[in-house]
């Protein structure tokens, strides 16, 4: 299992903030380790799926409001996925490199959802 470690991140004031978390471990690329709010369950439960081989964490930009939808996209890359997730005013992609793209993507659309 690949095991993911979360870091909150506080406001000056000591507040719990809301903006993007860290994650870690053997599947996630190290070069960039934030991750939106919405993107964080996908992202755990893709690091814990046998037949994913690596996980790498994209830009996070900010986007207008969304009236709170969030959304998931899959778009079929070489040898996975690359994900678009999409919060209130966030969006991220996420590229989940897999041994078994049909099962990765029902599993993780079924737990988004």
């Amino acid at each position: 299992m690949g095991a993911c470690i979360r870091t909150l991140t506080y406001d000056f004031e000591g507040n719990l903030s809301s903006m993007s978390k860290h994650i870690g471990g053997r599947k996630i690329a190290s070069s960039h380790t934030s991750v939106i709010d919405s993107a964080f369950p996908i992202v755990h439960k893709a690091a814990n799926l046998p037949e994913v081989n690596k996980i790498a964490l994209g830009i996070i930009k900010q986007v207008g409001k969304t009236r709170g939808i969030r959304r998931l996209k899959f778009l079929p890359i070489t040898g996975g996925w690359r994900l678009t997730v999409r919060s209130d005013s966030t969006v991220q992609e996420i590229y989940i490199y897999t041994d078994e793209p049909g099962r990765t993507k029902d599993i993780l659309e079924a737990f988004f959802n």
